[in-house]
């Protein structure tokens, strides 16, 4: 796959983030919307500079879109991972349930979100 591909895949995946950051799971915390609105918008630029320019700048933003995509998504883990440790050792047997129910989410968000920046930086990064 080369530059165009992974711009396609930088703007359909910056959608779907956006989409679902702000549509189907809203959050109340202003920090968190700020964030999911900022990697959608780097990720949404990258994935134009890959589709129409393709050059070295376009590489660069494309490596720091990745990255910080990438730091989200640890983040994110990390966090879910915290509530998941907070359920289990709050609400007892109910706790455990909704605990893995969120270990389940982490994994889910590592395949949504930390895929596609871990295969784009191998390319970015190979030597030309």
């Amino acid at each position: 796959m080369g530059a165009r591909g992974y711009g396609i895949l930088d703007l359909g995946f910056a959608a779907l983030y956006a989409y679902l950051g702000f549509v189907v799971a809203p959050s109340r915390s202003p920090v968190f919307q700020l964030a999911v609105g900022a990697v959608a918008a780097l990720l949404g630029l990258a994935g134009l500079a890959l589709i129409v320019r393709g050059g070295a700048g376009a590489r660069r933003l494309g490596i720091a879109a990745c990255a910080v995509l990438l730091v989200f998504t640890a983040a994110v883990v990390v966090l879910l991972c915290m509530s998941c440790a907070f359920l289990f050792g709050v609400y007892g047997a109910i706790g455990r349930g909704i605990g893995l129910l969120s270990l389940v989410v982490a994994a889910l968000v590592v395949e949504l979100c930390g895929l596609l920046p871990l295969f784009q930086l191998r390319f970015h990064l190979r030597d030309r």
